[in-house]
């Protein structure tokens, strides 16, 4: 019972002390070397799980299996043209084969330097044989693909895999920098200029357009004014006239009754002896005879034939517009018609030739105007007294 305990407490001893030297695990993001009085036993050990080695002899090397990074120094390279280019770049690559890589570098830190050293010789070569605009602009990827492919075989001679190789940053050495930014601000500046000076160009031909629209429709609107104001003061010289043929005595004492309402509530203070204010009466009387005499006579009514068919016309234009505009529901303006012709006519009444139904009208012949308006293509016939004061439109 004694040699059973005995042996038992042997076979445990040796397990805590020849255990660890017997067996080893290698983790799944891990490769692993045996060696040997540092001969490397076997292959590499490249899957992960429990392994055996010879226990005090043995000893284990581990590397790792993820992907490793070579990131070279930013160094300035010269290119084909000439010119010098900051180019800062990096690899990436994993150890496939871990007994090589363990006979070549011994090291991840000495494969690292090796790389980088391999790395930027093969960039250096690439750089060359390429200009310093293409590489900034179009080549960088192509640059990629040749070191990448250059680089494979000579970092396979160590056991790595090389996955990619990335440029970080190309840029222009320190003492030229100014100088591209400068000719890049004067560049941008020349083109900002031109397109201010060819915004400015099209500001003044808008603005000298609409200066000249403007002034047109100034024009057209005094003109237009001008006309409606002289067709009023002849139409009311027209009235007054009538007005003094149908009775001349009666008009004169009317019109010498507003002149001293003017007169008489004005501040002006008039100082007279009553038996002149009869006199200035009559004197204003006789003034307002002799100013109705002048302008159209006692015999019948001022001729107004220098006038022409002016008034008639733009009464028509406006009528139009102002009809068109609430028919179509659009803004249409005199200045969007024209007048095709204007012929004198002699209406048999105040219908003007449009008479409305069921309304009686007195047979007065009235002088007046058909006026012809165009809009787009369409005539449209409209009615006017002499100055345009009645206007009339036989839509039927």
């Amino acid at each position: 019972m004694k040699a059973f305990a005995t042996l038992v407490v042997l076979l445990v001893v040796a397990a805590i002390v020849i255990g660890p030297q017997l067996l080893f695990t290698v983790d799944e993001t891990q490769l692993a070397i045996v060696t040997r009085f540092g001969q490397v036993q076997g292959g590499g050990i490249n899957t992960p799980g429990l392994k055996v080695k010879a226990p005090f002899i043995d000893s284990v090397t581990y590397f790792d299996k993820r992907l490793l990074i070579f990131d070279a120094r930013p160094d300035s390279l010269l290119t084909k043209d000439k010119k010098r280019l900051i180019i800062d770049v990096y690899a990436r690559g994993r150890i496939v084969d871990p007994k090589l890589f363990r006979e070549t570098v011994r090291s991840e830190q000495q494969a690292s330097s090796r790389a980088v050293d391999i790395i930027s010789s093969e960039l250096r070569r690439e750089i060359a044989s390429d200009n310093q605009a293409e590489i900034i602009t179009t080549k960088r990827e192509d640059i990629m693909d040749r070191v990448r492919v250059n680089l494979s075989p000579k970092l396979a001679d160590f056991g790595i895999e090389v996955v990619d190789v990335r440029i970080k940053r190309a840029d222009f050495p320190g003492e030229i920098a100014d100088s591209v930014y400068a000719r890049m601000k004067a560049e941008r500046k020349r083109k900002a200029d031109k397109e201010r000076a060819e915004g400015a160009e099209v500001d003044a031909q808008v603005r000298a357009d609409v200066d000249r629209q403007a002034t047109i429709i100034r024009a057209n609107a005094e003109r237009d004014a001008n006309i409606v104001r002289g067709c009023g003061e002849a139409e009311a010289t027209n009235i007054f006239a009538a007005a003094f043929n149908q009775d001349p005595e009666f008009f004169t004492f009317q019109r010498s009754l507003e002149v001293d309402k003017k007169i008489l509530t004005s501040r002006d203070t008039v100082l007279l002896p009553v038996e002149d204010v009869g006199k200035l009466f009559e004197d204003i009387r006789q003034g307002v005879l002799s100013g109705s005499e002048a302008v159209g006579g006692v015999t019948g009514a001022p001729s107004f034939a220098g006038v022409g068919p002016a008034c008639a016309e733009v009464a028509a234009l406006r009528f139009m517009a102002a009809d068109l505009t609430t028919t179509l529901r659009l803004d249409i303006g005199t200045e969007d018609l024209e007048v095709v012709n204007s012929v004198p006519t002699i209406w048999p009444n105040a219908s003007l030739g449009c008479p409305e139904e069921g309304r009686e009208y007195q047979a007065d012949e009235v002088k007046g105007y058909s006026v012809t308006v165009g809009y787009q293509g369409t005539d449209y016939n409209i009615h006017t007294s002499e100055h345009g004061s009645r206007v009339a439109f036989c839509s039927s």
